[in-house]
């Protein structure tokens, strides 16, 4: 079978102005003084067998629904590459501005004339992708990557990643188009009091893989499960505004270089992938939290805030009050709704299998696909197409902890999402 596909790359600068409110952190006070890095929107058109697909890297905190929807329709507007064969990913960056309205940042402002900015450039540079098209192989894989990610919520900082996803592309002289790195892991080495604009570790990832292959190869990082994996930091202490002091620049650049330093090294291991591509669209219905009605859930907030005016330094009560005002937010949100309908997008390229998860889920849940793939490799583009929040699994919902109490899905989601996207590479698998 051919090894041909028809691929191409591109980026552009989506770096908001100084001045502009910073997403990811409720404890941040301040607003973007600086720009220690430009953030970029990223975008990799693959061509193969009639067939087409965009993958698009966003240097944000996350996508919204709505917000991906424009943007796909824009671009089948633009380019013809139908909306079910676009993946609209955040990297997760906490450093960066406010693309939508959540449990971490309910009231906070949204600039319009950025998000419109945000719109016309992500659907220009997907263009552009699509239009360098040109003949090329690709190459994939799982390559080692310890000593970076750890689990946030265990002990021992098990399970988590220990290994970096990585699709090669090679144009038809051997040089080297672009690489996506798929690793788990929150880009948060950087904590609330950093006020400067940065993609955090991914950004020292992709500047220390362009050192070792040329500056010219476009470095996308997609984020996977990684819902309870972060850099060493708790995030009970974290959410409430406690700063590990080895949350620096410094600490990002060696966890960003180290990244970028394992891929290079893996690229020679990578798998030679033969040319087919297919697209499965799944539409899961997630189950809901069940909470005491909303009225309730505002009188238990502000007995919460009470509590801690009565005790502001202490670290207990400021998280009291935070879980009161998420739980209040989902209240409201799940009021009327018991399930809410997601969309999981399952791509085949060659021999390995690429699957979209619209939120940020728990580690064990992207290794439960795993388990069940048909595929040898099975990778992970996480925080896609839309942001529902975290994902956990059924045995993590019952230790709560930050991540369980800003979960708006019942401990059931988990297995329902697991059963959707393994539908989905079944069906792939199984045809010709």
């Amino acid at each position: 079978m051919s090894s041909s596909f028809l691929a191409g790359a591109a980026h552009c600068i989506i770096t908001p102005p100084i001045g502009s409110p910073l997403a990811g952190f409720d404890a941040r006070k301040g607003v973007a003084e600086s720009v220690h890095d430009e953030l970029h929107a990223r975008a990799l058109a693959i061509e193969c067998g009639g067939s087409t697909i965009i993958l698009l890297s966003l240097e944000i905190i996350a996508v919204s629904r709505a917000l991906a929807d424009t943007i796909r329709r824009r671009i089948t507007e633009s380019c013809g590459v139908p909306a079910d064969n676009i993946v609209v990913a955040a990297t997760h960056t906490h450093c960066g501005p406010v693309t939508l309205n959540h449990f971490f940042n309910d009231r906070q402002p949204l600039d319009e004339m950025y998000l419109y900015q945000l719109v016309e450039r992500t659907v220009e540079v997907a263009t552009e992708a699509h239009a360098r098209r040109q003949t090329a192989t690709i190459r994939a894989g799982l390559v080692p990557a310890e000593g970076i990610a750890v689990n946030r919520r265990s002990q021992d900082g098990r399970p988590a990643s220990r290994e970096a996803g990585v699709v090669a592309i090679y144009a038809a002289d051997g040089s080297t188009l672009a690489v996506l790195v798929l690793f788990a892991c929150h880009p948060t080495v950087l904590g609330p009091n950093t006020l400067a604009i940065t993609g955090d570790f991914p950004y020292f990832m992709g500047e220390s893989l362009r050192r070792e292959l040329g500056g010219s190869v476009e470095i996308l990082f997609f984020n996977g499960a990684e819902g309870d994996i972060s850099v060493g930091h708790r995030s009970d202490a974290s959410a409430v505004g406690v700063i590990a002091p080895f949350r620096t620049f410094a600490k990002a650049q060696e966890l960003g270089g180290k990244l970028g330093h394992a891929v290079a090294v893996g690229l020679a291991s990578l798998t030679p992938q033969d040319s087919r591509l297919q697209i499965q669209r799944m539409t899961p219905r997630l189950p809901l939290k069940s909470y005491p009605p909303v009225a309730d859930m505002s009188c238990a907030r502000e007995a919460a805030f009470r509590e801690l005016q009565e005790q502001p330094d202490s670290l207990a009560l400021k998280q009291k009050w935070l879980f009161a005002r998420i739980e209040e937010y989902y209240a409201s949100l799940n009021e009327r709704q018991k399930e809410l309908p997601v969309e999981v997008i399952v791509i085949r390229l060659g021999d390995i299998a690429l699957v979209s998860i619209p939120g940020e889920a728990f580690h064990d849940v992207g290794q439960a696909i795993r388990a069940q793939s048909p595929f040898g490799v099975t990778l992970f583009l996480g925080l896609a197409n839309d942001y529902i929040g975290y994902i956990p699994t059924a045995g993590a919902s019952a230790d709560l902890g930050y991540e369980v109490v800003a979960s708006r899905v019942a401990p059931e989601a988990a297995a329902a999402l697991v059963d959707a996207a393994v539908a989905g590479l079944n069906s792939l698998a199984q045809s010709v």
